[in-house]
């Protein structure tokens, strides 16, 4: 059998049992819309774990991280500290929100922020922030299956086609099995994506082993950083792009994937609390740490004395796989990089989709919408914002990579909301509402009309605009109410509760 007919035929069998999988968990009886919309309330560590993992890996790892790697050297390596800084970040609200969720039953994100902040304008800034993440993201992982179907098939299926496969997949099993399907696709999918990256590595060590003559991997490795001179190993002048501010803050916004409204679906979504140390020490800091600062290096920087020259830096990955890989390899990577796409796309459509059913539909058009037409929306929503992706993909095809870049900075403006709702009970709701604006706002000037003034990520003015106006704001308005906060943070911190009862009777004893 040829390459691309065994490629053809496993890539076929991926598919196929995707879809198996959509239409097995269709099948779960729904009584309450959390059965459809949160899996129950009953995912468990290992299928939550790797769905959390394989929703933050796309096609950018795979391709996009390891030929900037080749191109940049250790200044982008350096960036990847929002690895530990995500694991770090989970550790401290992804507990915290479970227990908000569950005690007050909310499905979305939208839910919770509303109703602690007794806010709709919240509500629907949520609603926005979760689209400006989503949509861009899917046309993303849409557009790229078409690429690296015409590329690994060598121009035998053309890109519209490769991108339309993927797309009827995915809406396939997120439509009819919702958040459970894309869970348990994502868990396999995070072991393909894994195992992608491992063989590109493998390979990556075996042919400078063959380069080394006899000297070693590392001396041959190393051979290649001395080639590029200091710019490679050392970080620019303070300003310049790639200086050390520029990388502490897009670290800082890319770990806004943990701070995103779907993620806080997915913690909704968890059996058990327990979980999230799990996936903080097991599967971030150690699975995820490793394919970060080992396995990347390897490819990217190793990749410097393999291939010294490339038109486009995305193309290391795959002149590795064409040229250097046995066939089995050939597919097993070539999946792994579909189901990083497969994955990120399934995640967002499940999460986003039910958060325009719930905070839209449910709360606006149709308040008495029962658990079955709530789902029917959720599945309708669905084909919305796969529509929607693709009018990007077409129409904004030169901003795309540049409105997925943007993605995580939206996602961590939530950062000084969910402070509010789990740590800091005197974050008001006029200082979320005026944070989030003003912080969107920061996030386009700094990126279209300023781009990164003083060498920071537009992700970092985002947060820093945000947070500034955020405090400020509610140092001079009114908190949240008692009761409310009792809701919240007295699920877990009694002295919180006892502290703010005292300062209230004096303040009614001096009155």
């Amino acid at each position: 059998m040829d390459t691309f007919t065994l490629l053809i035929v496993c890539t076929a069998l991926y598919l196929i049992g995707c879809a198996v999988i959509g239409i097995y968990t269709s099948r779960v009886k729904v009584t309450k819309p959390s059965d459809f919309f949160l899996a129950g309330h009953a995912l468990g560590p290992i299928v939550l774990s790797l769905a959390m993992m394989a929703t933050v890996f796309s096609a950018w790892f795979i391709l996009g991280h390891q030929g900037l790697t080749w191109q940049l050297g250790f200044p982008y390596i350096a960036h990847y500290a929002h690895i530990p800084l995500m694991a770090m970040l989970g550790l401290l609200i992804f507990g915290r929100q479970w227990a908000v969720g569950k005690r007050n039953g909310f499905i979305t994100p939208s839910e919770m922020y509303g109703t602690y902040y007794d806010s709709e304008l919240i509500r629907i800034l949520v609603v926005i922030i979760a689209a400006l993440y989503a949509i861009p993201y899917v046309a993303l992982q849409l557009r790229g299956a078409g690429y690296v179907f015409n590329t690994l098939s060598g121009g035998k299926i053309d890109p519209t086609t490769g991108a339309v496969v993927l797309g009827v997949v995915v809406i396939l099993y997120v439509f009819l099995g919702g958040l459970k399907a894309a869970a348990i696709t994502d868990t396999i999918q995070g072991i393909l994506l894994y195992l992608g990256g491992a063989l590109l590595a493998i390979t990556a060590v075996m042919i400078l082993s063959n380069m080394s003559q006899g000297s070693g991997v590392v001396a041959q490795w190393y051979k290649g950083i001395v080639a590029q001179g200091n710019s490679y190993i050392t970080i620019p002048e303070t300003g310049k792009i790639w200086s050390w501010p520029y990388i502490l803050t897009i670290a800082i916004a890319t770990a806004g994937i943990y701070t995103s409204p779907s993620y806080t679906m997915l913690t909704f979504a968890a059996s058990s609390p327990k979980i999230f140390k799990f996936q903080a020490f097991f599967i971030m800091a150690l699975a995820m740490g490793f394919m970060y600062y080992i396995f990347s290096p390897l490819i990217g920087v190793g990749g410097k004395s393999i291939i010294t020259k490339l038109a486009n830096s995305d193309a290391l990955t795959l002149e590795l796989i064409f040229n250097h890989m046995s066939p089995w390899m050939f597919v097993v990577t070539a999946l792994g990089i579909l189901a990083a796409m497969n994955s990120t796309a399934a995640g967002y459509l499940a999460n986003t989709s039910t958060i325009l059913a719930r905070d839209v539909y449910c709360r606006y058009i149709n308040p008495d919408a029962s658990p079955q037409r709530q789902v029917l929306m959720g599945r309708l929503m669905v084909l919305v914002i796969v529509l929607l992706a693709v009018i990007f993909s077409v129409s904004v095809l030169d901003y795309l990579v540049l409105l997925g870049t943007l993605a995580t900075a939206f996602g961590m403006l939530m950062l000084p909301a969910i402070l509010g709702v789990t740590y800091l009970p005197r974050i008001t709701r006029a200082g979320v509402t005026a944070g989030l604006i003003c912080g969107m706002i920061a996030v386009f000037l700094t990126y279209f009309y300023w781009r990164h003034p003083l060498g920071i990520h537009t992700g970092g003015w985002g947060l820093i605009v945000n947070s500034i106006v955020c405090f400020v704001v509610s140092s001079y308005t009114e908190k949240p109410s008692l009761e409310r906060i009792k809701q919240t943070h007295g699920i877990w911190d009694k002295a919180v509760i006892e502290k703010i009862t005292v300062s209230n009777k004096q303040k009614s004893i001096q009155a």
